[in-house]
């Protein structure tokens, strides 16, 4: 295999001539040349023994960072026509890291590492570069063309990283010092705990599928805006809440020795999520899930420290929110691969303290609740949800993917086990400063501004207002509606957990009335909807759907998505590679009778923002209520005191913008009258006024009609 590492070393001296004295070689050479390489690089994908002959060679790495660095001089010159030599080398690269650690500390220590970091910096200047405006067909497709190829060489430098750091404690606190900034000073020895709105910022959770209370700490004084640039911190302590004498503060700073600070540059993967999609985001996803989430193997107090590193400085908060908002932005689906990835890191940053911390860094004065806050609270009912609990490899060995340019992954054969009915992992526990801080923001935060805007909706329904008082659009509508849809999910699990729900309890003289308050203004000011009985036959909707027209069905302007489902059974929530599985489908095209249902109910073509119904929120409202009132006196009497009892009556309706809510207050009504005289009165009292005609009742003969005493009868149509 010696021959092995001498022809690639030869091919790269001929690449490398190729970028610093171009012409030199015969067009016929170097087109052998670059068939040759790309033969090696298929070869690290099929031999482990190639793959470990050239990845424990420090001559191969040497001369690969010296050809790199040459790629990397001409592209910032602009000679695009050189990106696919220097996509081989990065694709080279991340296979030969399959020889683990060895090769990988010969990547970073002969400077190949720092390289492509560089070369990362180029990919995003490049891929963000806007695309000139009133250029011919054929210059616009080569730019796109030309930015094309800088993504994929993005993506694989993504993967490159990845897999420098897997199962390498040195390599991950090293790239993560490179990330997010070096710290710039030495902490208390006490942790400093966080605190919001008078609530602490402490949580326990749950460690690889078994709850174990852990003391948490926030990273109060140790945040920088704009990330620290010193180079000289060995010895110190990272300012993360770690004592500087600690065992764990040893071990970082005796890591952090040797950090090479070359094209140090942090922050420079912070674009990275505006340039990908869900397919491509991946491998940048999963280098923070290798470095916060406390996997099997993994130095749990060291990733404890990356965690709160990676909060404690700007640009790991700036790159965090800039994930969540990508999450919002793509909607990407609960069971996609990255959305489950950044669960886990969600719970993470939950274990060590910092939820309520990273909630208010992503606080923005403009927004009510920002786009990062809405996918931080949808990510935590997430967490807090039974999880199914995937397998762990204990052992495998480097398999090739079915591209012949794919990456490697490290997994035994488990595609029979993951098709075995799941166990459930048990959820983190809930601890009293979590639902305390939350509710909290809400009644501080959420709730003014969300009542004032419903006010003025149905001001200007009832004429009091002039429409241009309405000065939010509807994609701002949507924000704020995001927001207080994720907090109304959050409070229902709090209500389903005994001791979060008598956190809710414990503030019931103010929650319940806000609730109660809320629940009156929707009902006020926002009408209930009944979808048009004139619905598009099932058959035709099923034809529209499946040759994807755009066009309108039956004169309506409404039409039908695609829904897209990513398979995820061939990923695991465990440290490894990066790899892809390239026999995921984009999805089944069935027609999906759950979202043909949606659609057809909403036959409405809303313009006008103040006409925003604000769906599913009253539904929630009654939820919460009846949950908090279940065998609950005071807060059946605070219900009834603040008017509630008519209110939830009032929603026994049918309400199409909030699917089954007369079911849902039934049963709150039941919850509020049980054991309560007082509240069994007001029912009692309540008469009839007019009966709704019945399509049931008409089918079979009857009409309702109203007796003497108020009470709702029936009779045969047409007697008397």
């Amino acid at each position: 295999m010696s021959l092995l590492e001498d022809l690639l070393i030869t091919l790269l001296f001929g690449t490398q001539a190729s970028f610093t004295h171009p012409g030199v070689l015969i067009p016929t050479v170097e087109s052998t040349s670059d068939i040759e390489l790309k033969n090696v690089v298929k070869q690290t994908q099929r031999s482990r023994d190639a793959r470990e002959t050239l990845g424990f060679s420090q001559k191969v790495w040497r001369s690969m960072t010296e050809t790199l660095r040459a790629g990397n001089d001409e592209l910032q010159g602009n000679k695009h026509h050189l990106l696919p030599k220097v996509w081989d080398l990065a694709i080279l690269a991340r296979n030969l890291l399959a020889a683990k650690e060895k090769a990988q500390n010969l990547a970073a220590s002969e400077g190949f590492e720092a390289e492509i970091r560089r070369l990362l910096t180029i990919c995003v200047e490049k891929t963000s570069k806007p695309v000139p405006p009133n250029l011919e067909k054929a210059a616009h497709e080569k730019e796109l063309q030309m930015k094309g190829g800088y993504k994929k060489v993005l993506i694989t430098s993504l993967q490159f990283l990845n897999n420098l750091m897997t199962q390498n404690e040195t390599r991950k606190l090293h790239l993560w010092l490179h990330l997010f900034g070096t710290p710039s000073s030495v902490t208390n020895a006490s942790p400093a705990t966080h605190t919001q709105n008078g609530s602490g910022a402490g949580s326990s959770g749950k460690n690889k599928g078994k709850n174990k209370s852990k003391t948490q700490s926030g990273a109060r004084g140790a945040a920088n805006n704009n990330g620290s640039h010193e180079n000289g911190f060995a010895g110190t302590a990272i300012g993360t809440g770690v004592a500087p004498h600690s065992e764990t503060a040893q071990k970082c700073n005796s890591l952090s020795a040797g950090f090479n600070a070359k094209y140090y540059k942090p922050g420079f993967l912070t674009d990275v999520p505006r340039l990908l999609q869900p397919d491509e985001i991946e491998p940048l996803l999963m280098i923070l899930q290798s470095g916060v989430v406390a996997f099997d193997g993994t130095d749990e107090a060291m990733q404890a420290v990356r965690c709160k590193l990676m909060l404690a400085q700007g640009y790991g908060r700036s790159l965090l929110r800039e994930t969540l908002v990508f999450l919002g932005a793509w909607e990407v689906d609960e069971e996609d691969f990255c959305y489950r990835v950044l669960a886990q890191v969600v719970e993470a940053i939950l274990i060590n303290g910092l939820i309520p911390y990273a909630y208010e860094c992503f606080r923005d004065e403009k927004d009510v609740v920002t786009p990062a806050q809405s996918s931080l609270l949808k990510l935590l009912v997430t967490v807090y949800r039974p999880q199914p609990a995937l397998p762990t490899p204990t052992q495998g060995e480097w398999v090739q993917n079915n591209a012949s340019l794919g990456p490697l992954q490290y997994l035994p054969s488990l595609r029979g086990v993951i098709k075995q009915p799941y166990e459930y992992d048990d959820p983190p526990v809930i601890e009293a400063s979590i639902p305390t801080f939350f509710v909290n923001v809400f009644r501080k935060q959420v709730l003014g501004p969300v009542l004032a805007v419903i006010r003025l909706q149905g001001a200007i329904r009832r004429g009091e207002e002039p429409k241009d008082r309405f000065e939010l659009s509807l994609w701002d509508l949507d924000r704020i509606y995001e927001g207080v849809y994720q907090f109304m999910e959050l409070f229902i699990l709090f209500s389903e957990d005994d001791d979060a729900k008598r956190v809710l309890h414990a503030n019931n003289d103010a929650l319940v009335c806000d609730f109660v308050k809320l629940l009156g203004e929707l009902d006020r000011n926002i009408p209930r909807y009944v979808a048009s009985k004139d619905k598009p036959a099932l058959a035709e909707v099923s034809r529209e759907k499946e040759e994807k027209s755009t066009e309108a069905v039956e004169g309506n302007s409404t039409t039908y998505r695609e829904v897209q489902r990513s398979a995820v059974d061939s990923k695991f929530m465990v440290e490894r590679p990066f790899d892809i599985d390239d026999n995921a489908h984009d999805g089944d095209n069935d027609l999906d009778y759950d979202d043909l249902d949606d659609d057809l109910d909403d036959q409405r073509d809303l313009v006008d923002p103040d006409e925003f119904t604000w769906p599913n929120v009253k539904r929630f409202l009654v939820i919460l209520i009846s949950s908090l009132a279940w065998n609950n006196k005071n807060v059946q009497d605070l219900v009834r005191k603040n008017g509630g009892v008519e209110v939830v009556l009032n929603q026994c309706k049918i309400d199409d913008d909030n699917p089954y809510i007369r079911e849902h207050a039934i049963l709150c009504i039941r919850s509020l009258l049980q054991g309560n005289p007082a509240n069994q009165k007001i029912v009692e009292e309540l008469n009839a006024r007019e009966t709704v005609p019945s399509e049931v009742l008409d089918k079979h003969g009857y009409e309702p009609y109203i007796d003497d005493k108020g009470r709702v009868k029936l009779k045969r149509t047409g007697s008397k």
